[in-house]
């Protein structure tokens, strides 16, 4: 969202663009809601820790100190993820349910695929132009991109009501599809400091580039996330909004050789070189296979 309008606001300011438009998407740091929790993040930060103790009241004390009384939480599972189990997400679910309701707040958790990346980028600039461009055109895609957020967003629906239980997800898709959510969305840009006429093509991304073709024809058995995470952050995500990473098909497609597989965008020529060179040595996110799985 930053890449598209300023998200840093004080709490006067924030009340002024939710009573005009009911809605914002902002960055709660800015707002010292929760000032212990900030300290404790910025301890955390740097070790690499987000231990669960800590997690839930991390969630909690920001939504309670603004008054929120429901909440849809998203709850990622996969490997490289802090849930690699359905299992592990379903208790840590239930446990953050039971010490929101002892808190008076509603939580729904909804347990998400996180084995690949959602759509086909990471990195702000690259995932704010993909948004952008499905906001504008439902038949753009991607698939992955449309049913999770039709799908978070119809429990939202159902939660406050506007919706019917089970009937949420298609009401979200058809605002997805009638141009309404895009409308909002050029509202909340607009409010909050933003060009709301920026079209997707006008966000700006790192000028260094490497691109990587398959070096076999095959089937994408694998996309490993966490691979995908180290070279983002080598090309200097998420501190350089226009660093990041493309990821031209995922899971069960089928790829011939020579076409192209991966692409990482840079700020800068030494940060380009640090994630070719992690993409190099891991042999890269993608993991080609025939269809056959072993001969006997």
């Amino acid at each position: 969202m930053e890449v598209l309008a300023p998200v840093a606001f004080d709490t006067e300011e924030l009340k002024k663009i939710v009573s005009q438009l009911k809605a914002c998407i902002v960055w709660g740091g800015a707002l010292d809601i929760s000032p212990a929790d900030n300290i404790l993040i910025e301890i955390e930060r740097p070790l690499h820790m987000d231990p669960i103790g800590l997690m839930i009241p991390s969630i909690l004390t920001k939504k309670l100190s603004m008054g929120v009384k429901k909440i849809v939480l998203d709850i990622t599972v996969g490997a490289g993820t802090k849930f690699p189990t359905i299992d592990d997400a379903e208790k840590f679910a239930y446990t953050f349910k039971d010490i929101a309701k002892s808190v008076g707040i509603e939580a729904e958790c909804a347990l998400t695929l996180a084995h690949q990346p959602i759509g086909h980028f990471v990195g702000p600039a690259l995932e704010a132009r993909e948004a952008l461009t499905l906001l504008r055109d439902y038949s753009a895609g991607p698939g992955s991109l449309i049913e999770k957020s039709t799908s978070l967003a119809g429990i939202i629906l159902e939660m406050g009501g506007k919706a019917e239980k089970g009937l949420g997800q298609s009401m979200a898709k058809e605002i997805l599809k009638t141009g309404k959510a895009y409308e909002k969305m050029k509202q909340i840009i607009d409010v909050q400091g933003g060009d709301p006429n920026r079209l997707p093509e006008d966000i700006e991304l790192g000028p260094h580039i490497r691109e990587f073709f398959a070096i076999k024809e095959g089937h994408i058995t694998e996309v490993n996330n966490a691979i995908i995470n180290q070279i983002a952050k080598a090309a200097g995500c998420p501190h350089s909004k226009n660093s990041g990473v493309e990821v031209f098909k995922k899971q069960g497609a089928r790829i011939f050789e020579g076409e192209p597989i991966f692409k990482i965008y840079s700020n800068s020529q030494s940060n380009l070189k640090r994630a070719e060179k992690i993409y190099n040595a891991t042999g890269g996110p993608i993991i080609l296979g025939g269809m056959m799985i072993e001969r006997i």
